[in-house]
């Protein structure tokens, strides 16, 4: 099942280069990102519990804020929202041979962490997109979970949010984590695990300035908290090594190499 999924992304990124140097945020851009969503979701044999998703409408345009637990929230989420998604990430992607090339040509958003100042930058350029009907997903707390807590937030999404006056949604997401920890690799990847997605209803930022960021933020971390506590059972690290092999990797004051690095948007 892993190298099928394996072999089966390759070809999707070969497809999504010849689909996204003609039309980029198109349908056929959106249709590729549902078939490789979809078919690692079924691989993966991910038992997907989805609520909320009758808050959200066609004609809008949101920010999508949520958790973050493993590299596998992103095709879930692509698979279960009903909107094509731009995510934000770390530069250092853009520097994987052919992967980063996707990303720049399908207008991902990278952002440099280490550099406050690009880092805003590179928010004003996706508030831009949003302008022109692109939906972003943000993780909020900049990367993912290793011990299945929640992380704190970061203040950009929601600062980006307020620039672009545009609605925030919250989404809790709740066991990903279990299907591929963040120190483990692809070929870990655990199968026939539960995995909850909780949809908010959208919270409008219109009239906002940013002196309202911390208070949107708060908003947004205390109902994804809210719903988090309904679904953590699916969050408890079921493999004690590697939430042992995470310690191992904290610092001072229980912060890892990541937080240490300077993600302070």
């Amino acid at each position: 099942m892993v190298v099928a999924a394996i072999f089966f992304t390759g070809a999707m990124i070969v497809a999504a280069f010849c689909v996204a140097v003609v039309s980029p945020m198109g349908r056929g851009t959106h249709a590729l990102e549902k078939c490789w969503s979809y078919v690692l979701v079924r691989l993966a044999r991910i038992r997907l519990h989805v609520e909320g998703l009758e808050h959200l409408r066609a004609d809008r345009t949101y920010i999508f804020v949520a958790n973050h637990q493993s590299v596998f929230d992103i095709p879930v989420l692509m698979y279960c929202l009903p909107k094509q998604l731009r995510m934000i990430h770390k530069k250092e992607l853009l520097w994987v041979p052919f992967f980063g090339q996707i990303l720049w040509l399908m207008r991902f958003i990278s952002i440099d962490r280490s550099n406050r100042q690009k880092a805003i930058e590179s928010l004003n350029r996706a508030a831009h997109r949003i302008h022109d009907g692109t939906n972003i997903v943000i993780f909020a707390d900049g990367t993912r979970s290793t011990d299945g807590e929640l992380r704190p937030f970061k203040k950009g999404a929601f600062v980006l949010a307020i620039n672009a006056q545009v609605e925030v949604v919250p989404v809790t997401v709740s066991g990903t984590i279990n299907v591929l920890h963040k120190h483990q690799s692809f070929f870990d990847i655990a199968f026939d695990r539960e995995v909850r997605i909780m949809v908010s209803p959208p919270i409008p930022t219109i009239h906002l300035t940013t002196d309202d960021k911390d208070r949107l933020k708060e908003t947004v971390e205390a109902q994804i908290a809210e719903h988090y506590e309904r679904a953590k059972e699916l969050s408890v690290v079921q493999d004690r090594r590697l939430v042992a092999r995470a310690r191992g990797h904290a610092g001072p004051g229980g912060q890892t190499a990541a937080s240490r690095s300077g993600e302070r948007v």
